[in-house]
């Protein structure tokens, strides 16, 4: 767990993750990444009380989907009692909300994620926390910036840290400089017994191509060896940005080119 730790300490000291006193949710999905992350947060919680004398409280949330209620989460909440984690399962009636909202006969994810994150900054207030903490690895925010350019016409991925001010929470990402790569290796270092993810499309979404097209196009060519690195690095360098417009000129560009 020391590289994972030491990214989180990597992530806090580029992009002010985490402060003295904070009360961090972890939205937990009983994956790898999210129990990795619990795990980490609890670990990099004790470094700096050591080390800088901070007194910072971690939770981890559940919130069940219930598209299939029969999954049993004995295994799972045992294995976090037995490291002393605070966890919750929350219930909730998403199943009933996403089914009677489908498109096309299938389950809208945007839809499934302003849920969950509604459910979750309502039981963070009930743990007094000022911030959630999220997943994401550097991995996702490739992909998302390759899905946004694709997709919508725009060059953006997803921050490490926002601030919504309508319900005065922050959320955080303090795996946002870790590969996937290592997260793979910790995950089958510490058999963690996760549980099959409440989602009949998980594994069929845009992301898990995205994810193979960069694997097999980039992450695995010779010729592209160093992509993985420089995608990174693309997204921290923004001085040396230079597209076709600035702020101010935007819309204008963008109104013009879309005239007919």
């Amino acid at each position: 767990m020391r590289e994972l730790v030491g990214g989180i300490i990597k992530s806090n000291k580029v992009f002010d993750l985490i402060r003295d006193k904070d009360r961090i949710c972890v939205g937990v999905s009983c994956g790898k990444d999210s129990t990795l992350l619990l795990l980490a947060l609890n670990l990099y919680k004790q470094y700096v009380k050591n080390k800088f004398g901070w007194n910072i409280k971690i939770y981890g949330v559940h919130i069940k989907m219930n598209l299939y209620p029969k999954l049993d989460y004995s295994k799972y909440e045992s294995y976090l009692k037995s490291k002393k984690l605070d966890f919750k399962l929350v219930e909730s009636n998403m199943n009933e909300i996403l089914l009677a909202k489908k498109k096309k006969g299938v389950i809208q994810c945007s839809l499934c994620a302003k849920l969950k994150k509604a459910i979750l900054v309502k039981e963070a207030k009930k743990f007094k926390c000022n911030k959630i903490a999220m997943a994401h690895h550097a991995d996702d925010a490739i992909e998302t910036l390759f899905m946004n350019m694709i997709h919508e016409g725009r060059i953006s991925t997803f921050n490490p840290k926002n601030y919504f001010d309508r319900t005065d929470m922050t959320l955080i990402r303090p795996f946002c400089l870790i590969r996937e790569d290592v997260l793979i290796k910790e995950f089958k270092k510490q058999r963690i017994p996760i549980i099959e993810r409440d989602c009949p499309i998980d594994g069929k979404t845009e992301r898990t191509y995205m994810k193979k097209f960069l694997k097999d196009n980039f992450y695995s060519s010779k010729k592209f060896g160093m992509s993985y690195e420089n995608f990174l690095i693309a997204l921290l360098n923004g001085k040396q940005s230079k597209l076709w417009f600035n702020e101010k000129e935007n819309k204008d560009l963008l109104k013009d080119y879309n005239e007919k």
